[in-house]
């Protein structure tokens, strides 16, 4: 089912579903954690200034339509309502990182290749990271 044809809002929503189911399935292959330290490690991945770093990570890899997705999806103004946005620059950037992934995962499948082969990588380092900063020190006796 290709649904890049939606609008880049259902696209950003899409894929803003795609990026975070990732990132739990990725978080949950690497421990049994428990679940409120799970949803702390996935809250510092999936938050908006995490992912306008990945995507600026990626951005020089990405073809034409790539990048015209990676625009429209920056070009979509906050809500008014709801959560206060604290930086809207990373925000629409993160929106535009989500749009690309909806892009890739919910249209051509040869498609999702390319996020494999771009956004896979800087998501296992990302949680690399997390996990490196929120370990427990070893308690000595």
């Amino acid at each position: 089912m290709d649904l890049r044809g939606r609008s880049i809002r259902t696209l950003a929503w899409l894929g803003d579903a795609e990026f975070e189911r990732e990132v739990r399935l990725r978080l949950a292959q690497r421990g049994d954690y428990p679940t409120d330290r799970l949803h702390a490690m996935k809250a510092r991945i999936v938050c908006a200034e995490a992912q306008a770093d990945m995507l600026a990570a990626l951005e020089s890899e990405l073809d034409e339509v790539e990048t015209g997705v990676v625009r429209r999806g920056r070009n979509v103004s906050p809500k008014a309502s709801g959560r206060a946005v604290r930086d809207v620059r990373a925000y629409r950037a993160a929106t535009g990182l989500e749009a690309l992934v909806g892009h890739w995962c919910y249209g051509d499948p040869a498609a999702r290749a390319r996020f494999e082969a771009l956004v896979i990588p800087k998501l296992e380092a990302a949680i690399d990271a997390v996990l490196a900063a929120t370990a427990r020190p070893v308690r000595s006796t």
